[in-house]
Parts: C-alpha cells; sequence; structure tokens
C-alpha cells in the first residue's frame, strides 16, 4: 500500500495514511511536527529546515539527518547499517536507493507525496519520512515559484517592467 503524506496549513500540520492507518501531523513544541503512529506507539518528530536544506527524523531509538546537496551532487544518508541515495526532487520524482536498488519509490503531489513502495528496512521511519519528504517537496516547488516569479509577474505588464522591479527588490533585500 502507498504512504501518502499531506501537508496542511502550517499550523494544522497535515496527515500521513499508511497501511496502519490515518495518523494526524501536529505542531510540535520547540519547532517541527509531531507525527503521530498507532496506538501505544510514540510520535516522531519531524523538522526541515528549507534554508539549509537539512531533514531531521527523530522517533524512540532513531535520530536521521538527510542534508539535501545541489542536483549535481549525491544526497546520502545511513540508516541502520544501510547506506542510501535520495535521487533529485526537482521534477517531482521521489528515488530512494540502497547500491542501485530501489528502497522508495514515489512522486510529489499538490498537496504532498505519495510513496509507491517503502522497502521493509524503511518502514519504521515511513510516516516521518514520508511527511518529511512532503515538507522538502513543498520548499522545492517554492524555490521554483521564487525563481519563476518575475516572469509570471509580467503576464499582465511589460514583462521586462516587471524583471526590472523584481530585481531591484531582490538587490534591497540583499544590501
Amino acid at each position: 500500500m502507498a504512504v501518502i503524506a499531506k501537508v496542511g496549513l502550517r499550523e494544522h500540520g497535515g496527515k500521513v495514511r499508511t497501511k496502519a492507518g490515518i495518523f494526524d501531523v501536529t505542531l510540535a513544541e520547540g519547532g517541527g511536527y509531531r507525527v503521530q503512529g498507532p496506538a501505544g506507539e510514540e510520535p516522531g518528530l519531524v523538522r526541515y529546515d528549507a534554508e539549509r536544506q537539512i531533514l531531521e527524523i527523530e522517533r524512540p531509538g532513531v535520530t536521521l539527518r538527510i542534508r539535501f546537496r545541489p542536483e549535481l551532487e549525491q544526497t546520502t544518508f545511513d540508516f541502520q547499517g544501510h547506506h542510501y541515495e535520495v535521487g533529485t526532487m526537482d521534477f517531482g520524482n521521489i528515488s530512494v536507493t540502497e547500491e542501485g536498488r530501489p528502497v522508495v519509490r514515489g512522486h510529489v503531489t499538490v498537496s504532498g507525496v505519495r510513496l509507491l513502495s517503502v522497502a521493509p528496512d524503511l518502514e519504521p521511519i515511513e510516516r516521518e519520512l514520508a511527511f518529511g519528504l512532503a515538507l522538502r517537496g513543498s520548499a522545492v516547488d517554492e524555490m521554483f515559484w521564487r525563481e519563476d516569479q518575475p516572469f509570471l509577474l509580467g503576464l499582465g505588464e511589460a514583462t521586462e517592467d516587471a524583471v526590472l522591479r523584481e530585481q531591484e527588490r531582490l538587490h534591497r533585500k540583499d544590501a
């Protein structure tokens, strides 16, 4: 069964659906999101720092940190003695491999992610991983929006004027 993570409005967290059920995601004290699980299981914690491109996942006995690298560099992480590589999410595809073998496959959706398959080795963190990748997908989408914004702003006026205004605004922001 697919693992689906939906990011809600910032103050509402979201939801994650797995074969075990549908679980709430809420804002955590101190930042990040608390991902609930089945009854009797402690929730996990997910943090995504869009500026530094770092995803952190914490569960009882598990701490995982993924530093997303630029497209031409490999994003890798280690989990329970296994070494994984994360493919670029720039085009909406999600791919995690171990020694070339796919262990996570899926895609970004309008409201989050749909992981079509998750290998048994990663099932203990599948809810947190799915929600973290949804946050990452949202951040990548926002990054592309900001890059395209000067051109989109120009739809109702002279594009050149919109581009110049946006460049001036960005210059003032950097100064």
